[in-house]
């Protein structure tokens, strides 16, 4: 399918001028930062192919703007980037990428809040910066994301609250070989504290999920789903909660996809150590009830560390468990994983900072299919003057999968050139 992205950034930029009028008032504070990147990037893999590597250089040029709007009562956030990518050998993959965020609050009465928040991105890059998609790409064809969410959150005590509201994700592709798909999810959930120690916080939400392709053949089944689940917290101090909790999760496919349900037993502590340094660690249990083949079982864990000092921090992670992938390029339906992940920055002078970071994952899926996912990136950014900034970075991503076809490992540089002001009033 051809997408035609510009009928979203319309609808996009009409909303925030729908909004802005709400908030333009004498008592209101006003931020905006208006700023360019030019960027030079060295890509040895573009396609992520296997066998046939293929490097390029991409020129990108990427203005953008950042504006907040903020009262006692209400708060607007904007932020918008296109950004014209050339490449120089492989010139049809010129392009337009765009990425915008809107987010909108607004309190309705005295404890009763409205809640609205928009993602759009349209990309040609294959290694998706999506936070939780895992799945990849070997074209540079365009496609889109479009995530949008409004909820309404009621504050019936200190810190006892209840929200409920609605969510609706879009992914379109040009690559007709790949499915198109939107999902809705309805959600409620609620924090209870009987006293100052022992709290409660159920939850619910609602999925619809439709697929659909372009090339003529039968997309992936529809599906229908639930998650609800409670979670009883208990506060030794004010440094150290542990929690116990209990989660279900179904999928109830059109077509002749399994249904499956997941009931999921977890528990879980975290601790502040001191003011700059926190610990978090969970464990559980899952059991996958399949409506034709056997039952999966398996453990589930999580374990996080951060510190922070003087010039920077240090984060590390562990996980284990299960998880889905439905409106991804790459359909991997349900799956078991285990992963590792870290990150350090550090300021080294004053106008000289840099970071360093990495992920491990292991993934499998209900066919016994397994691959392994490492990524890597650093960098260290200069302030020059007052409003401009030199930045050098290096990403390192390779997959090893039971189906070779399906290797990649890619290495790309980036020197980035970027201005920006901000400017209140």
């Amino acid at each position: 399918m051809k997408i035609v992205g510009g009928w979203k950034i319309l609808f996009f930029l009409l909303i925030t001028l729908f909004l802005f009028p709400m908030i333009c008032m004498a008592d209101n504070r006003f931020e905006f930062t208006p700023r360019i990147a030019v960027s030079q990037v060295c890509d040895d893999n573009i396609y992520l192919d296997n066998t046939n590597e293929k490097s390029d250089y991409l020129t990108t040029v990427s203005p953008g703007i950042n504006m907040m709007i903020s009262s006692i009562n209400r708060s607007l956030s904007l932020d918008y980037s296109p950004t014209w990518v050339y490449y120089d050998e492989y010139d049809e993959n010129d392009t337009v990428r765009h990425a915008g965020t809107l987010t909108f609050g607004q309190n309705i009465a005295e404890y009763l809040r409205f809640n609205l928040t928009d993602t759009y991105l349209k990309s040609e890059e294959p290694i998706e910066e999506t936070e939780e998609v895992e799945g990849v790409r070997s074209t540079r064809n365009n496609y889109e994301r479009n995530t949008g969410s409004a909820n309404f959150a009621y504050q019936f005590g200190p810190e006892d609250s209840v929200t409920f509201g609605y969510t609706h994700s879009l992914l379109e592709n040009e690559d007709v070989a790949l499915e198109d798909g939107k999902t809705q999810n309805l959600f409620a959930s609620m924090i209870y504290w009987f006293n100052k120690k022992n709290g409660l916080e159920p939850n619910y939400e609602f999925t619809d999920a439709e697929f659909s392709r372009d090339d003529g053949s039968i997309a992936d089944d529809d599906y229908t789903g639930h998650a609800a689940g409670i979670r009883y917290i208990h506060r030794f101090s004010q440094t150290t909660t542990t929690s116990i909790g209990y989660n279900i999760t179904t999928r109830d496919f059109d077509g002749p996809s399994e249904d499956y349900d997941i009931h999921e037993a977890s528990i879980g502590f975290e601790h502040a150590v001191s003011s700059d340094i926190s610990l978090a660690l969970g464990g559980g249990y899952f059991i996958q009830k399949n409506e034709r083949s056997d039952d999966e079982t398996g453990y589930s864990y999580n374990a996080s560390l951060a510190k922070r000092f003087q010039r920077g921090s240090l984060s590390i992670g562990a996980q284990c468990g299960w998880d889905e992938a439905y409106l991804e390029a790459e359909r991997r339906g349900f799956t078991r994983y285990w992963s590792a992940d870290s990150r350090f920055e550090y300021t080294f002078m004053q106008d000289l900072n840099g970071y360093a970071g990495g992920s491990y994952r292991q993934d499998e899926d209900s066919a016994d299919r397994e691959w392994e996912t490492w990524r890597a990136n650093c960098g260290v950014r200069l302030m020059l003057m007052r409003w401009f900034s030199l930045s050098l970075s290096y990403l390192y991503a390779q997959r090893d999968d039971d189906i070779d076809v399906e290797d990649y490992t890619d290495n790309r540089v980036m020197l980035t050139l970027s201005a920006s002001k901000l400017y209140r009033w």
